[in-house]
């Protein structure tokens, strides 16, 4: 089994500065997603927002919880939230739970930046 690795969670502005982008490297998973939780809850309340995951590793349902959570706190707020270059683990569990269904998922951060 594979060693943990910590999550860990930078901002970086979108290049029009109309935009943030959260980038996620590591486990996404129930040790984690209060970290995460923390930096993208407030920005999703405010603007439009990237969670650039092409980084994670691992994700568990508490870390697709935390994701989908910023999902309905976008459209709660009339703000974007979306997702970037999910890896093909974290792509499955989308699949999977159905949130791929509900999520705007783009290949990488810049095509998600793009109108």
């Amino acid at each position: 089994m594979a060693a943990p690795r910590p999550l860990k969670v930078q901002l970086l502005p979108g290049p029009d500065g109309g935009a943030t982008v959260v980038q996620a490297v590591g486990d996404l998973d129930f040790t984690s997603i209060n970290r995460l939780r923390a930096v993208l809850l407030p920005l999703v309340a405010k603007g439009r927002v990237v969670l650039d995951a092409a980084g994670v590793t691992f994700c568990d349902s508490a870390g697709l919880h935390a994701i989908l959570q910023a999902h309905r706190d976008a459209r709660a707020n009339g703000t974007v939230f979306r997702v970037a270059a999910p890896p093909g683990p974290l792509t499955r569990v989308m699949e999977l739970s159905g949130a791929l269904q509900l999520l705007t998922v783009f290949p990488d951060a810049r095509a998600a930046l793009t109108d």
